[in-house]
């Protein structure tokens, strides 16, 4: 297995437990090498299927002098299921692309911040930082993600139209490549100027109030002032290289790689789009009736 898919779900693995044992008693041993965890993993998840896991010595007094304003915010269940899934992922690992293995890792840490309620909860920083630049990455995803979706079953319907149902997904999906990948490169070009127009009113905006923060700024303190200035020079020198990688991109052959690698990713883009977009399908029965014969 890939070194850094072990790393990934052995540091993901290690914080579950860490903060399952912070609020059950437990006495496992939870490296992935030690024999006695691996023996005994079914029937420690068996128990927590069951809810068999005390509340930890240490919870338990806080209970105590806190009273029903304490709520401990997950159920042992809820641990196996992600210990399941981990499980799972290491065991196909081996046969999976990185892109769908960092997927499913991704689903996977997303489901354990919303398990423990909220990212300040997980205790190991550089896996709070994987888990805050997903949700980043999530939010900008979903934008975009129901147009497009959208486009992709426009398409299918339109082509089911003209020529009829296919035999099976993969050849409905790979049918309709090519003109989906051109709708979906109009979509992006219109959002990239779109785009453009937006961060070039902000810079205009700003540069504005740069002229104006001179004037005001000569009643300032020196210290307040020099925070002021400082703030606003970094906000336009970010929007100044956001202008200049979106006027790269629009001038890029390959617009869907240009736009990755400046951090604007597109459902449904890249290498496995093909592959992406039969996963996704095989989960909506009503549209495969549509297509399928």
């Amino acid at each position: 297995m890939n070194v850094k898919k072990i790393s990934d779900l052995e540091l993901l693995e290690q914080d579950i437990w860490l903060n399952f044992c912070y609020y059950y008693h437990c006495n496992v041993l939870t490296k992935l090498e030690n024999s006695l965890y691996t023996d005994h993993f079914e029937k420690i998840i068996k128990r927590m299927q069951q809810n068999d896991f005390p509340v930890s010595e240490q919870l338990t007094s806080l209970m105590e002098m806190m009273g029903d304003t304490f709520l401990i915010p997950f159920k042992p269940c809820q641990i196996a299921q992600l210990l399941m899934q981990i499980n799972m992922l290491r065991l196909e690992a081996n046969r999976l692309s990185p892109r769908i293995f960092q997927r499913q890792y991704s689903d996977i840490l997303i489901a354990y911040v919303q398990v423990l309620g909220g990212l300040e909860f997980i205790q190991n920083n550089k896996l709070a930082r994987s888990a805050k630049a997903i949700l980043a990455v999530k939010a900008r995803y979903a934008k975009h993600l129901y147009p497009r979706r959208e486009i992709l079953y426009r398409i299918l319907r339109e082509q089911v139209a003209k020529r009829g149902k296919w035999d099976n997904l993969n050849q409905a999906v790979h049918f309709i490549l090519k003109d989906l990948v051109k709708a979906f490169e109009i979509y992006d070009v219109q959002w990239l100027k779109s785009e453009l127009v937006l961060k070039q009113e902000k810079l205009r905006t700003l540069e504005q109030g740069k002229k104006l923060e001179k004037v005001a700024n000569i009643e300032l303190e020196d210290i307040r002032r020099i925070a002021a200035t400082a703030s606003r020079a970094k906000k336009i020198e970010k929007l100044q290289l956001e202008l200049k990688n979106l006027n790269q991109i629009l001038k890029a052959k390959d617009l869907s790689e240009k736009m990755e690698k400046f951090g604007y990713k597109m459902p449904y883009s890249g290498g496995y789009i093909a592959e992406t977009i039969i996963h996704e399908l095989r989960n909506q029965p009503e549209l495969l009736q549509e297509i399928l014969f």
